[in-house]
């Protein structure tokens, strides 16, 4: 069933008073492997914390390994199970209940103690979730049996008790947490708010007494076009529950095919939508804590954490984000003990830190340049995904005009070259002034967004975009997998001239690569990084950092591999990859440590390294024109490279994609604005999706990312490659496979790679 946002708390207390039933750990907590989900993880695990109920956290990362990690499960006493951003795009009563022995698809058949929670901000979310019906849970959430538990002893709060019926007996139930609705639909007449869910909820009770196998184009007795007997409608939802009921025990008149096929087409639209994000998991937990009276400065932290990766993962749209934002602004000032956290800044306008225990949240327009306060400023802009496509940067024309903006600004290729916390601070002050003159010049309109600075006493600020940054790249990279650091320092890309070989400190060659600790730094950081094992753990040398375990022990592998079938290769790799990631997860959940940033900025090295793998590739396929058009999307496919291990990882990959994508509308929009200004006929190509592989050698597969342009920047539309990447599979009976969460990621067989492809339409 669907819970609406106002009894998200009832439900938070319902997990507490079934945790108490039991001496034993029946609580688990599920959770995808990206930041939202971390952040809202570690909120609900602080509120569980405070009520002493016993839970476990469990990092999931794919349908795969939910299945494993539930069938673990299934024999224990688990009363509540809450899946973090995962599971509502499937129909969980079919994974975790019995299944349909009949057709073969059995399920985890969990007992029917378990309350199955869900906070997921993928959409759709599948309607069987949502409308299933279970008289258990409608009679735990019976709004007239919260208040009246709810109400203060007494005669009348006793006696409302004693008149509430006994609870059905328990079931298996699923409870979607909804999302708070800035406005309510309002219907014709004015007053009566509609249900959001009103057409598929209709839809998807009419039709559950007939099978999708069901022919529509039969010749069946109820063949016809009248409409079965309604009864009144009635606006108390236990009226609504009983109707229903009737429905099925009273064999009402049968759907005519007309009506069925009506039905059909409705959860067709639905399920044809496409793929979205809706509010951010970690603010659904802050608004919990917050109902609970619990929130503190820590816990609207997590939550802008939250709201800020999806934002610099292009899962929501600017507009989506910005009145969030000041709803966050609100609750900060609210929160903070210090003035200054009322005053809204950016990088100009600094407010100092009060004391070495100073942890305040401040607000700040922040710049999109990538990691500018931890970087030097040529390198902070040059890896900036805003200013890559703006300024073609991957080309040495737009090397020349990142230089060329430097210049105007008054900046010396030296002052350049310096991090930030080694620039001047008159220079610091001069920064946004500066660059905002520039803007026009070079239109740069988007430069600067709303967002939040984090105090850590004296040391350098951490933003909210600085903080998912470095989580990310720990989820991602921490362990299990090989960066090339070698070209960590190279000079290619800070070319301001000559196109011969490169070599450090050559003619040519920016002095961020080798002066006032520049590169150099942010390099050697990097290697400390893989030296110490990721994060200080075993020792051991970068080269050998993919085989080693995340405990630091050396993984089995080479010789060994020749006495292996390739069934238990795959079943290693898998175990390994599995492993690394859990790891990675566990060190990302340590560097959310308010009082301690030290984790956070040991990683930041790490996350300037994916940008580099990413800027590199990217330029690449630039470079070699390496991107394919075919009629309804663009194709890119990485084969080779030192890198290549780094993008077979999702997350990795969309960097890329979404870097690729922003990058192509920002020449479609330079041509078309060069067309306009020449009066040449406009014949510009369209901003079509994308398609992005990378080639597995050791599994010989293909992952595969698409992703859907906007048209504008700061948009974001509705990505339709799931079903689009089933449909071809299915088609060209290609070996694909959508292990992940998000569908718009599939693996497929390197050998039906090809067919695939031809069977892949976007129209």
């Amino acid at each position: 069933m669907i819970l609406p946002s106002s009894q998200v708390p009832t439900a938070y207390r319902q997990i507490v008073a079934r945790a108490r039933g039991s001496p034993a750990c029946t609580t688990y907590l599920f959770v995808a492997p990206d930041v939202d989900a971390l952040c809202a993880a570690r909120l609900l695990s602080a509120l569980l914390k405070t009520d002493d109920v016993a839970h476990q956290t469990v990092p999931v990362g794919s349908w795969a390994q939910l299945a494993q990690e539930a069938q673990q499960l299934r024999d224990e006493d688990i009363r509540n199970l809450v899946l973090v951003n995962l599971g509502a795009t499937a129909d969980l009563y079919a994974l975790f209940g019995p299944g349909d022995p009949s057709s073969g698809q059995g399920g985890l058949d969990f007992p029917p103690s378990c309350m199955i929670h869900v906070v997921d901000s993928h959409r759709p979310v599948a309607l069987a979730n949502l409308f299933t019906r279970s008289d258990y849970a409608r009679a735990v959430f019976d709004p007239r049996r919260v208040r009246a538990l709810g109400a203060a002893g007494g005669g009348a709060g006793a006696a409302a008790r004693a008149r509430l019926a006994p609870l059905p007996e328990e079931e298996l139930c699923v409870v979607v947490w909804d999302e708070v609705r800035e406005k309510a639909i309002e219907g014709d007449d004015g007053g009566e708010v509609e249900d959001p869910w009103k057409r598929e909820r209709q839809a998807f009770e009419e039709l559950e007494p007939y099978p999708v196998s069901d022919s529509d184009d039969s010749d069946d007795s109820d063949d016809s076009d009248d409409e079965p007997e309604q009864d009144e409608d009635d606006d108390d939802e236990d009226s609504q529950g009983t109707r229903r009921k009737r429905r099925r025990t009273d064999s009402p008149k049968p759907l005519s095919r007309d009506q069925r096929r009506a039905y059909r087409a409705q959860l067709a639209k639905y399920e044809s939508k496409g793929s979205s994000y809706g509010q951010s998991v970690a603010c659904m937990m802050y608004l919990l804590a917050e109902g609970l009276g619990r929130a503190d400065i820590d816990s609207v932290w997590l939550a802008i954490l939250g709201l800020t990766h999806q934002l610099t993962n292009s899962l929501i749209d600017l507009a989506g984000y910005e009145s969030l934002q000041s709803l966050y602004a609100t609750e900060v000032a609210r929160l903070s003990s210090s003035a200054a956290a009322l005053e809204a800044g950016n990088v100009s306008v600094a407010h100092a830190s009060t004391s070495e225990r100073d942890r305040s949240i401040r607000p700040s327009d922040e710049l999109r340049f990538c990691l500018f306060r931890h970087w030097n400023l040529y390198d902070s802009m040059y890896h900036s995904a805003y200013l890559g496509g703006r300024m073609k940067l991957w080309t040495l024309e737009g090397r020349k005009k990142l230089s060329g903006l430097l210049a105007k600004m008054g900046l010396s290729l030296s002052e350049s070259s310096e991090t930030y916390a080694h620039m001047s601070s008159d220079l610091k002050a001069s920064l946004f002034p500066m660059l905002s003159e520039q803007r026009a010049a070079y239109g740069l309109w988007d430069l600067t967004y709303p967002s939040f600075v984090r105090k850590s006493g004296w040391r350098v600020d951490l933003s909210a975009a600085d903080c998912v940054e470095a989580l990310g790249a720990m989820l991602e990279a921490a362990t299990g997998v090989r960066l090339d650091f070698s070209s960590a320092v190279d000079g290619r890309r800070a070319l301001v001239g000559g196109d011969g070989p490169v070599v450090a400190g050559g003619a040519g060659q920016h002095s961020a690569a080798t002066q006032h600790g520049g590169r150099e730094e942010w390099a050697a950081g990097i290697r400390s990084w893989v030296a110490k094992g990721g994060v200080g753990g075993a020792t051991g040398e970068g080269d050998n950092k993919e085989n080693r375990n995340p405990d630091g022990t050396v993984r089995s592998g080479g010789d060994g591999d020749d006495a292996l079938t390739d069934k238990e290769k795959r079943a290693r790799r898998d175990r390994d990859e599995t492993e690394a990631r859990r790891q990675n997860f566990w060190y990302a959940w340590d560097a959310l440590d308010p009082e301690d940033t030290s984790l956070l900025r040991k990683a930041l090295p790490l996350s300037m390294a994916l940008h580099r793998a990413v800027i590199s590739q990217g330029s690449f396929l630039f470079d070699k024109q390496a991107i394919r058009m075919f009629r309804s999307y663009r194709l890119a496919m990485l084969k080779e490279g030192p890198d290549l291990a780094v993008f077979q990882h999702p997350a990795t990959l969309l960097r890329l994609a979404h870097w690729l994508v922003d990058s192509i509308r920002a020449l479609l929009e330079h041509h078309a604005g060069a067309g306009a200004a020449t009066g040449a006929a406009s014949g510009a190509a369209k901003n079509l999706p994308l398609v992005l592989a990378a080639l597995n050698e050791q599994s010989d597969k293909f992952l595969v990312v698409g992703v859907v342009p906007a048209d504008e920047f700061g948009d974001v539309r509705r990505n339709r490659f799931g079903r689009a990447f089933e449909e071809a599979a299915i088609r060209s009976r290609a070996k694909a496979q959508q292990r992940y969460f998000d569908a718009s990621v599939v693996e497929v067989r390197r050998d039906d790679f090809d067919k695939f492809l031809k069977d892949l339409s976007m129209g």
